[in-house]
């Protein structure tokens, strides 16, 4: 039989052909520059976190499908947001999607006070965290705030287990605080009222060089940021008074970024959000457990407070959750409900609840 090279040639086409119809298609991801944005640096535990877990997950989720992919372009540390204005930073397009510190902001985001106005309540940085969070989703008014400045709220966040103060010289009774200068983010400068203690307004990174430098007496902080950033070496009392936890963080992104951004990625940035939030809280969990360790090992003395005195303290405050539920009447929100609500929750939770906020 003679060998027809023209008809070999039509079938091994046809069949290559074939072949490459049978293949998945190939394309390249499209590719979403997002600039994430903090003004800490990645000596705070939420920075790091959001690097070490939030990046990270979001591409792996993306790769599985390989539709999409995100350039990010992180921006930590004081490169685009000074202390308080990460919100702005956000709200004006300088960046896409960040950590709020809430706190900061008690005018624009009176809810985020909620933990602040109900201290000795709970040291569960994880359950503080998902309560913010599903009251947030209970209650939509409290994400029209947030779309006001032009932001889309994602979730509620924390590190922050139990605040204390340490102080730069020992005290022998809580009556010494008088007229001392205790820092803090402005929202727990609510804690120092009936101590006789002075409020000074101030940011994390200011502490250390405040203390240092006798501009302040001493610092409501909590265990790991006291370790992080070495607060030990000008304030090695602590004052161990357990006020509580607060969700100070939430995750953020700029309305018009996140029209633009096709379902598939709002829905893993939002489920990564969630995971985030709770990755935060162990990790937070478990630098705590040691960070009490390291302060006395790098010569920090812990000053003991009994129940007694916590009783005494918080009893000697106002009606701190009071003042807060009038104040989100002004700001047509449902404050008294989101209160009963967030008390319930950690009634429910079996939390060591010093002061019924929502009783008074």
């Amino acid at each position: 039989m003679k060998f027809d090279a023209t008809k070999s040639f039509r079938a091994m086409a046809v069949l290559c052909l074939c072949f490459c119809f049978l293949l998945p298609s190939a394309r390249a991801a499209e590719s979403i520059r997002l600039i994430a944005v903090d003004s800490d640096s990645t000596s705070s535990l939420w920075v790091r976190v959001f690097l070490s877990h939030f990046i990270p997950e979001v591409d792996r989720r993306l790769a599985e499908t390989g539709n999409y992919e995100i350039d990010w372009n992180p921006a930590f540390g004081g490169t685009i947001a000074k202390p308080r204005g990460v919100l702005t930073s956000l709200q004006y397009d300088l960046a896409d999607i960040g950590i709020v510190t809430t706190p900061y902001h008690p005018d624009k985001l009176p809810y985020y006070m909620l933990p602040y106005v109900t201290p000795f309540v709970s040291n569960n940085i994880g359950l503080i965290a998902r309560t913010m969070t599903e009251l947030a989703d209970k209650y939509p008014e409290i994400k029209d705030v947030w779309e006001g400045y032009n932001l889309h709220y994602l979730t509620s966040a924390g590190s922050i287990d139990t605040y204390n103060i340490i102080l730069t010289d020992p005290l022998e009774n809580i009556e010494d605080l008088q007229e001392l200068k205790i820092g803090g983010v402005g929202a727990n400068l609510l804690y120092l009222e009936g101590s006789g203690a002075v409020g000074v307004s101030s940011a994390l990174t200011d502490w250390y060089n405040n203390m240092a430098t006798g501009l302040m007496n001493g610092t409501i902080v909590w265990p790991e940021a006291a370790t992080a950033y070495r607060l030990y070496e000008v304030a090695p009392y602590k004052l161990d008074i357990k006020f509580g936890g607060a969700a100070s963080k939430a995750i953020a992104i700029n309305t018009r970024t996140w029209a633009r951004l096709p379902e598939e990625v709002k829905a893993v940035i939002q489920e990564v959000s969630y995971s985030y939030r709770d990755e935060l809280a162990l990790e937070t969990d478990r630098v705590s457990s040691h960070a009490r360790e390291e302060f006395m090992a790098q010569g920090g003395t812990i000053i003991p407070v009994s129940e007694e005195q916590r009783l005494l303290w918080v009893s000697n405050l106002p009606d701190l959750a009071g003042d807060w539920v009038r104040n989100m009447d002004d700001y047509g929100l449902p404050g008294q409900q989101i209160l009963e609500d967030y008390m319930q929750i950690m009634r429910d939770n079996s939390q060591p609840i010093v002061r019924q906020w929502d009783q008074q």
